[in-house]
């Protein structure tokens, strides 16, 4: 199955800290930006997580985890497959496949839910 790709994707005002994706299948999707920073798929911000699980959620961050900013100033598009945010601190290492953000999508439709 084709993973649909975005045709715009909109930031709103700082202060709504959110994220909408319109796909080109139709659908629309709109994130919270805390839990897109917080899915980071970046290696420095998965081993991040993964020490994190090994310690029982209980470490010290230090360097870019600490000042983490769920505020994006920019949005570049990665070839076919993905977008690459820059966040206001600016980690911007991350890329966002379509794929990954379609699974990441709230609503209750796509996550299965008859809401």
């Amino acid at each position: 199955m084709s993973v649909p790709s975005p045709v715009h994707v909109a930031i709103d005002h700082p202060g709504a800290g959110q994220m909408t994706i319109f796909w080109s299948d139709g659908h629309e999707s709109v994130y919270p930006l805390a839990d897109i920073r917080k899915a980071c798929p970046c290696a420095t911000c998965r081993e991040l997580k993964r020490q994190q699980q090994e310690s029982g959620g209980l470490m010290l961050v230090a360097g870019p985890g600490l000042s983490a900013s769920a505020e994006v100033v920019d949005v570049t598009t990665v070839g076919r497959y993905g977008l690459q945010l820059t966040w206001k601190d600016g980690h911007n290492t991350g890329i966002y496949t379509h794929e990954f953000l379609r699974k990441m999508c709230p609503c209750p439709l796509c996550q299965g839910s008859d809401e």
